[in-house]
């Protein structure tokens, strides 16, 4: 199904569809090599590899709104290199190398709580791994992919909103035989990232921690459908079991359609379950809807989403942003124990009337609701404001601006802030 209404929704993360053509990737660039040759030896299938990446700058600067909190600021060079060979006998392997070089210059000094460490490793330093790094088979329409890959289900997913991606430790399968529709299963066993925790290059246990008895939690089993057989209509249910933490029925439809009046339109629900394991505290429902409308470079949209759960009782968005249409730049209902909802936004695409490739967008969000326990609630708004040029075929600049406001505290105990982040992007 084709993506009628622009870059609004993508941007604002309000819309996080989950493509059928590719359940790893939604995006293409640094995702997946689409074309494999067909190599007749071992030698033939390294001599034909290919070799993609990207460059990134990156700049952050965060002011927190809590009385005597330090503001932080960083700067970082770096990205992905990946070689992935030409199929022998089926088989291909890949390997991407991942790099963050600090730019002392431009960030904050760590030992005075000045550092933004979103790009950075446990220590503030710069670092290099292996994000991606696996082997893959394909045999006409049916896949298996074995080691580091990127992945985007809607509870596993890259999030690719700082510096380099999620990557994870997974075995996949995809099979693409059944007409307009994609069965997925696949074990999920450690991943890296920004979303992963404090040492973003090191590749961690999921979920993660131990249980009562000291027991490592580890492990997540997925299987997922989507199908398209309905005219300008996606749908998808997916079903995830986390060890000793939460089993998960995540179920979506989206409609899309551009109309001869050149009216695009597009509407989606979403549903979410949640059952307890091990005394998690994790248990309850979500629910969603979006619509959004496009006209001659002009995109509005509105998401809500409502999350019923028992006192101490929440929900989590997974690993990685998260599926829900309400996910903005910085808030999003994850750790919420019952509440809603409510973003609204809006982008102008300049192309036709400005400069080829520029777009401004706006979004609001209000997040009303508590979190645990119903004794501490939680009131949030948001703004966002998002500049986008895409100014070559394989080169872009992005710069977003937050101001995330805590409505419910002041003083030491506000959680608010602002935070303007800049990006350039190389493709090779």
């Amino acid at each position: 199904m084709k993506i009628v209404t622009g870059s609004l929704l993508g941007m604002l993360a309000i819309m996080p569809v989950h493509a059928l053509s590719d359940y790893r990737c939604t995006g293409k660039n640094l995702c997946e090599i689409q074309e494999y040759k067909k190599a007749s030896s071992i030698d033939e299938a390294f001599a034909e590899g290919k070799v993609e990446g990207n460059i990134r700058l990156a700049y952050i600067n965060q002011d927190n709104h809590a009385i005597g909190a330090a503001d932080t600021y960083g700067t970082a060079i770096g990205g992905q290199l990946k070689y992935e060979t030409a199929r022998f006998k089926n088989l291909s392997l890949a390997a991407t190398a991942f790099v963050s070089q600090k730019i002392s210059d431009l960030s904050g000094d760590k030992d005075k709580g000045e550092l933004n460490g979103d790009f950075f490793g446990a220590d503030g330093n710069s670092f290099a791994y292996f994000g991606e790094a696996y082997v893959d088979y394909g045999y006409q329409n049916f896949d298996l992919r074995i080691g580091r890959q990127k992945l985007d289900t809607p509870l596993n997913d890259r999030d690719d909103i700082r510096l380099l991606p999620n990557t994870f430790e997974a075995i996949m399968a995809g099979y693409g035989g059944i007409r307009d529709t994609v069965v997925v299963a696949g074990y999920i066993n450690r991943w890296a990232g920004y979303d992963s925790g404090d040492d973003i290059s090191k590749f961690k246990d999921m979920p993660g921690g131990v249980d009562a008895d000291g027991n490592a939690i580890k492990g997540v089993f997925l299987a997922g459908v989507m199908n398209e057989s309905i005219e300008n209509v996606e749908l998808q249910a997916w079903y995830y079991d986390f060890d000793k933490t939460a089993g998960v029925l995540y179920t979506e439809v989206m409609y899309g359609a551009e109309y001869k009046s050149a009216l695009a339109v597009e509407a989606g629900l979403q549903y979410a379950n949640y059952s307890e394991k091990s005394a998690s505290a994790i248990e309850g429902d979500v629910y969603g809807g979006l619509l959004a409308l496009g006209y001659e470079g002009v995109n509005l949209g509105a998401a809500f989403n409502v999350v019923n759960a028992a006192e101490g009782k929440s929900m989590i968005l997974g690993y990685g942003g998260g599926p829900y249409f309400t996910s903005m730049e910085e808030w999003t209902i994850d750790g919420m124990n019952d509440g809603e909802a409510y973003v609204f936004g809006i982008e102008l695409d300049f192309s036709k009337i400005l400069l080829d490739g520029l777009s401004l967008a706006y979004a609001y969000g209000k997040f009303n609701g508590n979190t645990q326990t119903t004794a501490d609630s939680s009131k949030v708004e948001e703004h966002d404001l998002i500049l986008a040029y895409a100014f070559a075929e394989n080169a872009d600049l992005e710069v977003s601006y937050a101001d995330v406001q805590d409505k419910e505290h002041s003083g030491v105990n506000d959680i608010g802030y602002d935070r303007i982040l800049a990006r350039f992007n190389y493709y090779f």
